[in-house]
């Protein structure tokens, strides 16, 4: 029966990590992942300036997640959208497999095992979208599994993290995290050895983790933009992004929906802190307090809590609870666990395959957060020119129409263009002071709006523009003055409506 039941588990564990992480849903930087980085850095391809935008497009664009993106790019060339979702599913799976490992060493209850196992899968699966932050999250798994062995092999082990840190800049600007959980056990690992007379004893291993932190630091510059990757991380970090979802606060009222995994998760790690008898140490319990402050201070962060609270409270978790819960476990029918296993395991893959998803293997393009009939109007009317378009679809737009039509801002914001332009656009999209003389500023020619921003209502009362095609959620407009030949060759009346399908296919 336990062989039986343990077979049902890691099966259970599988299918429900494949549930989490199978998102099909394209989101907004989707093409910006998939198309923004099609040769390496020593490429004369390799985009290094702004070519995408009218607005700036000589700024200097610092790619942070080049090497992430020259994946998923050469991925999607071999094996399309379906390689892209089976890259992100694998991810998960080997995230989940060294999570479990590390909570195997440090919790003896199999049901408690499994499910704090669950509950940290079902956390992270929260924005397991295709995005470089997934390597983030791998690297900073294989980091954390790095240094909870350090007693096997103290140099060996300290020589492999500065290895880790050079393909971490590479793949993602979260690489930084790397060099903080260094900082953290240097300064914490030195304080336990100074207070507990052991300095003498332990001056190698304090010298071997302050020159892993330098290392560190030195190979952090060995990427395609050396020391101005560190400029732009500093900007970045500093940036208020409140028209981002992602990038606000955690709040437990708007988010409780979305994030009662994280909330559950929260309060049976700091609980199980609480409770144990066992001895907590410094080091860990520093790492997740500051995970747990940055999940809340940027809801992005809240797979990273995830992820840290593994190597942290298992041990205390088994303390506090382990020996209750098996005792609970002895009261229950031999067979409940196996039935319970078994219909949980056909209802997860159910869940994977069929719900909120028309074609499961594929990414799917929802037509009612992208205007796909209207990006295909202005494709297959052959309209060129300079598109003012909602941010959250020029990407798409850049997938779709470049060269032909170059977008004012998109998605990369600071990366790519200057406060500015960023500003001017904002005050453009919601209605600021003077929001038209950004159409007098920029030479903007075409605008592709959401039909739920404020400014769009005011779009069809100013001189020189006009509707000529709409779908559900936006409509295009184009300046009279240059697309006169164009609107006269159309000749509506009435906006030409677009109506889409359910959903449409990421090819």
């Amino acid at each position: 029966m336990d062989k039986t039941i343990k077979i049902l588990a890691v099966a259970a564990i599988i299918i429900f990590s494949i549930q989490s992480f199978s998102n099909n849903k394209a989101d907004v930087d989707l093409w910006g992942n998939v198309g923004f980085v099609k040769a390496l850095p020593w490429s004369q391809e390799f985009h290094r300036t702004n070519t995408f935008s009218f607005t700036e497009p000589e700024h200097t664009w610092i790619n942070h997640e080049w090497l992430a993106e020259y994946i998923f790019n050469k991925v999607y060339l071999i094996a399309g959208s379906p390689g892209l979702i089976a890259l992100k599913i694998l991810i998960g799976l080997l995230i989940a497999a060294l999570l479990n490992i590390s909570i195997k060493k440090h919790c003896d209850s199999g049901l408690l095992r499994f499910l704090l196992l669950m509950l940290m899968i079902s956390t992270i699966g929260y924005g397991f979208s295709i995005r470089p932050h997934l390597f983030t999250y791998l690297m900073l798994t294989i980091f954390l599994t790095t240094l909870q062995n350090l007693d096997k092999n103290r140099l060996l082990i300290l020589a492999a993290l500065p290895l880790l840190g050079l393909v971490w800049v590479n793949f993602h600007g979260a690489f930084f995290i790397g060099i903080i959980l260094t900082l953290i056990f240097t300064c914490t690992e030195s304080i336990k050895v100074l207070s507990e007379g052991r300095f003498t004893k332990e001056r190698r291993y304090i010298m071997a983790l302050s020159s892993v932190l330098l290392f560190l630091i030195a190979v952090s510059f060995i990427n395609p933009y050396g020391a101005d990757l560190w400029k732009f991380i500093l900007n970045s970090a500093t940036a208020f992004r409140p028209y981002l979802s992602e990038w606000a606060p955690f709040n437990p009222v708007l988010h409780f929906t979305d994030h009662t995994d994280f909330m559950a998760l929260a309060l049976l790690s700091f609980a199980s802190l609480l409770f144990s008898k066992k001895p907590k140490d410094i080091t860990w319990s520093c790492i997740l307090l500051i995970a747990f402050l940055s999940a809340l201070l940027l809801r992005r962060n809240i797979p990273i809590f995830a992820i840290v609270a593994c190597f942290v409270i298992p041990e205390h978790l088994e303390d506090a609870a382990g020996k209750p819960l098996d005792g609970i476990l002895k009261l229950l029918p031999k067979t409940i666990i196996p039935i319970l296993l078994c219909l949980f395991i056909p209802v997860s893959a159910w869940y994977s395959v069929m719900v909120k998803k028309t074609t499961p293997s594929k990414v799917e393009i929802p037509q009612d957060r992208f205007p796909s009939g209207v990006i295909s109007f202005i494709k297959d009317n052959n309209i060129k020119g300079n598109m003012l378009v909602f941010f959250d679809w020029a990407e798409y737009c850049i997938w779709k129409l470049y060269p032909d039509c170059r977008v004012f801002l998109d998605g990369r914001f600071t990366d790519a263009y200057s406060m500015k332009t960023v500003t001017d656009y904002l005050n453009f999209l919601y209605l600021g002071s003077d929001w038209d003389l950004v159409l007098k500023n920029y030479p903007v020619d075409m605008i592709l709006i959401h039909k739920g921003n404020p400014v769009y209502k005011k779009i069809p009362y100013l001189k020189n523009w006009q509707l000529v095609s709409e779908d559900g959620i936006s409509g295009l407009f184009l300046n009279t003055s240059v697309h006169s030949m164009t609107i006269s060759r159309l000749s509506p009346a009435q906006p030409i409506i677009i109506k889409g399908n359910s959903a449409e296919l990421f090819p």
